[in-house]
C-alpha cells in the first residue's frame, strides 16, 4: 500500500512524539464499519496520551479504516461484520492483525411427529 504524503507527515509527526506503534480497535455491522479508538505507545508500552498525538491519530483515521479494509480478508463491515484490533508499528509500518468475524447461521426444521392420534 502506497502512503500518500499527508499520511507520511502524520506518521512522521508520530516518531517525532516518540510513537514506537499504536494501537487501532475496530468494528463492523451491518451497513458500516468504524475505528473505534486508537492508542499510542513508546517502544516501553507506555501510552502517549498528549494533544497532539491525539489530533495525529485523529487526523490518521481515513488511513486507519483504509488499511484495514486493504487487509482484511473479510468484509468486516457488512451484514454480521467483525471486530478486533490492529497494531501498527510506526517505525517499521509492520502491522499485525487480530481480527473476530461475526457469522450468522440460519435454520430452517420440518418435523413430522409419530405417535398416537389425538381425539376429541
Amino acid at each position: 500500500m502506497r502512503l500518500k504524503i499527508k499520511d507520511r507527515m502524520l506518521i512522521a509527526s508520530l516518531r517525532d512524539s516518540n510513537v514506537y506503534k499504536v494501537i487501532i480497535d475496530y468494528s463492523g455491522g451491518g451497513d458500516d464499519g468504524c475505528i473505534d479508538y486508537t492508542e499510542a505507545f513508546d517502544s516501553e508500552d507506555k501510552c502517549i496520551d498528549t494533544d497532539q498525538v491525539k489530533k495525529t491519530l485523529d487526523a490518521l483515521d481515513e488511513f486507519f479504516y483504509n488499511l484495514l479494509s486493504n487487509h482484511i480478508e473479510y468484509d468486516w463491515v457488512n451484514n454480521s461484520g467483525g471486530n478486533g484490533s490492529a497494531t501498527l508499528n510506526v517505525v517499521t509500518l509492520e502491522l499485525e492483525i487480530n481480527h473476530y468475524q461475526n457469522v450468522q447461521e440460519n435454520y430452517e426444521y420440518k418435523v413430522e411427529i409419530n405417535g398416537p392420534s389425538v381425539i376429541t
